[in-house]
């Protein structure tokens, strides 16, 4: 872990989950102290109940916005906890372009998958393609032996049609 700016280690930051008007959570980073977390954000003008999940190391708090902001309890739990402020006041669970970080590790794992498929075959063949031709064989699959699986052999090639133009005829324009 490299210190930041404050000589403060950027994995002891408070991280805002999310923040919609009258209510927050928070989550705090292991072994950063929850005792009287509760207490301290319960003492503020317009807060109006929090809860404690030592499971998820969250805070939810429950608050009046005309009395109350989210900065300010935020400031409060971090100053009480010995913690930093996030750098900005994106949730804590969404990437930078709005993804999930799941969606946004899928996203990125498929698409090094794809680059790698591409680089090997100089640049023929992409998972997007492999997709769309392995959906189209296994339509063909269901049509010439019987229905394998729930889905149909029509509901499998309208998907390899749709990917092929969407992701691949696409770029060729």
């Amino acid at each position: 872990m490299r210190p930041n700016g404050n000589g403060v280690h950027a994995s002891r930051a408070l991280g805002i989950v999310h923040d919609i008007p009258g209510r927050l959570r928070l989550r705090l980073p292991p072994g950063a102290g929850s005792a009287g977390l509760t207490g301290v954000v319960d003492q503020l003008p317009g807060a109006q109940g929090t809860v404690w999940s030592p499971r998820t190391r969250s805070l939810l708090i429950h608050y009046d916005p005309g009395v109350l902001n989210a900065a300010d309890i935020a400031r409060a739990v971090a100053e009480h906890a010995d913690l930093t402020m996030p750098d900005d006041h994106e949730p804590a669970d969404q990437a930078a372009d709005g993804q999930s970080p799941v969606a946004a590790a899928l996203s990125g794992t498929l698409s090094k998958v794809s680059a790698r498929i591409a680089q090997r075959t100089r640049g023929r063949v992409d998972l997007p393609l492999l997709l769309s031709v392995g959906l189209l064989f296994w339509a063909a699959r269901q049509l010439l032996r019987g229905p394998v699986t729930a889905l149909s052999w029509t509901s499998a090639l309208w998907y390899a049609h749709g990917l092929f133009r969407d992701y691949h005829a696409s770029r060729d324009r």
